[in-house]
């Protein structure tokens, strides 16, 4: 895992129809086929429901849960095809509460916006070498969906696409590896697919091992399913789980795997 800077500052006029673009950055940037890098947006406040306006005018694939429920429709129109096969659509967004992730996938980098412990994040997946002036081009379409204003501040990260192992889980948090590689992955579905984990929307199962005389923090409450004196379900926001699991109040967040009696 790489960290790097970089400053853009994006200036649409009222007057123009293009969009100038102000770079502020100190050294020319690549990006390499072979990496995927994780871009924080901040913390932007999106109109969702705006945003599933525009993309449903755009033709993306909308996968939107209500609860547990997912209602799916491609564009404007209702569609019954699995939610895991249209997980696999080019353009596509799910609307999971006040929460959720865009994906487009072109013809040499797809990208994905989806919620992060500060915000958002922008994962750019390159597929051909890349330049910085292609990232600006999304943030210029981000800008056009009304998910970034003007100006954004990034710091990013770079992971290895063949990578065995993910990074290690930051100090002081009790998760399983899988777990906390979920909330880096380059995408959630698919790798929660490969590793058995289930996801609703944006949510994933879980379940904590409480701490004995601790309980579940109250700003997680509204997450559980099911609760015992030292276990906790919870059908938890994925980037919420490294902040349940340094709370001080969990022994382990684990897979919720049924356990096989001998």
């Amino acid at each position: 895992m790489k960290t790097r800077n970089l400053v853009a500052a994006l200036i649409v006029t009222s007057v123009l129809a293009g969009a100038s673009v102000l770079l502020g950055v100190g050294e020319s940037l690549t990006f390499s086929p072979s990496e995927y890098y994780i871009l924080s947006l901040g913390g932007v406040s999106v109109d969702v429901a705006g945003l599933t306006q525009a993309a449903e005018a755009e033709g993306f694939t909308l996968i939107e849960y209500q609860g547990n429920t997912a209602v799916a429709r491609i564009g404007d129109q209702p569609t019954t095809e699995s939610v895991d096969s249209l997980l696999t659509r080019s353009q596509l967004l799910i609307v999971d509460g006040d929460r959720f992730l865009l994906r487009v996938a072109g013809q040499t980098s797809s990208y994905t916006v989806r919620p992060s412990a500060d915000g958002l994040d922008l994962v750019f997946s390159p597929t051909a070498e890349q330049t910085l002036d292609d990232v600006v081009a999304i943030l210029l379409d981000l800008q056009g969906l009304g998910i970034i204003g003007n100006e954004v501040d990034l710091g990013f990260e770079a992971y290895a696409k063949d990578a065995q192992k993910g990074p290690a889980p930051p100090a002081g948090a009790m998760i399983e590896s899988d777990l906390y590689w979920l909330t880096v992955a380059e995408d959630w579905h698919a790798f929660a697919g490969a590793k058995g984990l289930n996801l609703v929307g944006l949510r994933v199962e879980i379940v904590a091992e409480k701490l004995p005389g601790s309980e579940i923090p109250t700003e997680f409450a509204s997450y559980v399913t099911g609760e015992s004196d030292s276990l906790a379900r919870l059908l938890l926001p994925i980037e919420r789980l490294v902040e349940l699991a340094t709370s001080g109040d969990v022994g382990l967040l684990r897979q919720a795997y049924e356990p096989v009696a001998p």
